[in-house]
């Protein structure tokens, strides 16, 4: 049985230690006739590194008897190119921001040694990298050697510098004396002509902001990031997802899997969806036969707590906020076009910002006519998201919900009905007056529920679900079999600036009635009470902020 490869990102390794690999080398002979300098961007643990290790190590002279791609589709069909070059290869994910310009420089320094060491090659190290790697693409040259050059993590330091310091970034990257930027201009200056050294290069990162920032764009070759035929290149499609659980045996529902590490779309045309690799080796690793005790990986989590820059403004929350906000409630944003280059100092520009939740991973396209919907993909991120929002509103003293507390009301409601839990958060928003200015619509409020609830265990929350031929506001599903009680809420809004009355209220609440009738009929909501779980049907009408019905629907 081979082990699961979660966390390995050497395919040598995968290979000679005799792990899992899902066989994605079909696609080399596309990368090499669509272009010979590209970028490849995609969300952090989605594979990219196990992309540049193969490609490595197919393309290496070094590695020609190694048999490494035997088994492979590769092996079988291998290109002219196979084992034909030099292959000197930078990762930047381990440079420290602590004192970058030196743990950048040494990084260098330490692949040029490695490269001149590997082949044994008569070239002069010199006590700058700079000039170390002029004398290796000289000496290629000379020789009329081939070099193929792959970076992975291009962007990683960059990104973690901005989250630190906005004018670090700026020393670092786009100042025209940077040392960043100076690398580039010398891969570009070996791509210049047909004699250069330089006949490959092959990029990954995860967003387009520090290309941009160091070069006006990727102006020596192309960012195929977007293409259609590369939409699955990394993470895995659901035949891929079929035979791994059908190889190690796994008696999950697959719906389960779809729901919460599916979804992702790269491309408008392509409507293959694409499950997130580092998602499903997690899952793998801690399954058992048995849901994992934490669907959701922990290094995935960490990735993203570090993005609260994005919302702030002078440290204060700004439009970046609203629209992560508004997705939440409504599950999907749009945008004309996925933004291919734009700068990391112009992120209050709504667009830019809405492009690099795609690159994040927070949104992915859902298909429509002229513009693009942007949608949260699955579970696992609407919880990242929601873990986000509650720990800016509690950073910036507008709503500081006891969690613990929240848990065991849904406990209460989980195994008894009890619905004081929808009581509990609106009463919570009420008391917190810092947020009130803040509650302008529906679409607050419901983020409100949507993303405290999704910090729950037992439930997951969806909202605008199709449910026969409507649109639920929050469908409360149960997630563990141990569930009894489940729900079906209509939330009701009226305006403060609008005088109360009881007739409006009665109104509000025979159309949630009508509403919670029609959708309680759908063979969704029907699965559950099969299960002989027990439907709570839920009226919420609000004014404002202040919860003036909270009743349940016989």
């Amino acid at each position: 049985m081979k082990k699961i490869p979660y966390g390995i990102a050497d395919y040598k390794m995968l290979v000679e230690e005799n792990y899992y690999f899902v066989d994605k080398t079909h696609y080399i002979p596309k990368l090499e006739e669509i272009g010979r300098y590209l970028i490849f961007l995609r969300p952090r643990r989605f594979g990219k590194s196990l992309l540049i290790s193969y490609l490595a190590y197919y393309y290496d002279i070094f590695y020609k008897n190694y048999g490494l791609y035997k088994d492979t589709y590769i092996g079988k069909n291998p290109t002219k190119e196979a084992h034909s070059y030099y292959v000197l290869r930078f990762n930047f994910s381990s440079v420290s921001i602590e004192d970058v310009e030196y743990f950048f420089k040494h990084n260098i320094a330490t692949e040029l040694q490695f490269f001149i060491d590997k082949y044994n090659l008569n070239i002069k190290i010199e006590s700058h990298p700079k000039a170390t790697f002029e004398n290796i693409l000289s000496y290629m040259k000379k020789n009329n050697l081939k070099l193929y050059i792959l970076i992975d993590e291009y962007d990683h330091f960059a990104n973690r510098l901005l989250i630190q310091n906005e004018n670090d970034y700026k020393n670092i990257i786009t100042d025209k004396t940077a040392f960043f930027k100076e690398f580039f201009t010398i891969l570009k200056s070996a791509t210049d002509s047909e004699n250069s050294p330089l006949k490959r290069l092959f990029i990954t990162g995860v967003t387009p902001m520090t290309m941009f920032d160091v070069t006006s764009g990727f102006n020596i070759g192309q960012n195929i990031s977007l293409k259609e035929e590369f939409n699955g290149l990394v993470g895995f499609n659901e035949e891929e997802l079929k035979k791994l659980l059908e190889y190690y045996k796994i008696d999950v529902d697959i719906d389960i899997l779809r729901e919460w590490y599916n979804n992702y779309q790269f491309n408008k045309h392509n409507q293959e969806k694409i499950f997130n690799s580092d998602a499903i080796f997690y899952f793998l690793n801690n399954s058992k036969n048995r849901l994992p005790d934490e669907m959701i990986d922990i290094n995935l989590r960490s990735d993203y707590k570090k993005l609260r820059y994005l919302i702030y403004t002078n440290k204060k929350l700004n439009g970046n906020f609203e629209t992560l906000q508004k997705l939440v409630s409504s599950q999907k944003i749009s945008i004309t076009n996925i933004i291919q280059d734009f700068s990391a100092l112009k992120l209050s520009e709504e667009n830019n910002f809405k492009s690099l939740l795609f690159y994040l991973g927070l949104v992915t396209i859902e298909n429509s006519f002229l513009k693009l919907n942007l949608k949260i993909p699955n579970e696992t991120i609407k919880r990242i998201d929601a873990e986000y929002i509650a720990v800016s509103l509690k950073y910036e003293d507008m709503l500081n919900i006891n969690i613990s507390k929240l848990e065991d009301y849904f406990a209460d409601f989980a195994l008894n009905g009890d619905i004081q839990v929808f009581e509990f958060l609106a009463k919570e928003i009420e008391k917190n007056t810092s947020i009130r200015d803040y509650i302008k619509n529906e679409l607050v409020i419901k983020s409100f529920y949507i993303t405290y609830f999704s910090l729950v265990p037992y439930y997951i929350t969806k909202t605008e679900l199709e449910l026969n031929k409507g649109f639920t506001d929050l469908f409360v599903k149960p997630f563990y079999k141990e569930v009894k009680y489940f729900a079906l809420v209509e939330l009701k809004y009226i305006p403060r600036t609008e005088k109360l009355s009881n007739e409006k209220i009665d109104k509000l609440k025979k159309e949630a009635i009508t509403q919670l009738n029609k959708y309680e009929n759908d063979e969704l909501v029907e699965k559950y009470t099969k299960q002989n779980k027990i439907l709570k049907k839920i009226v919420l009408v609000f004014y404002g902020w202040e919860l003036v019905v909270c009743e349940e629907v016989k």
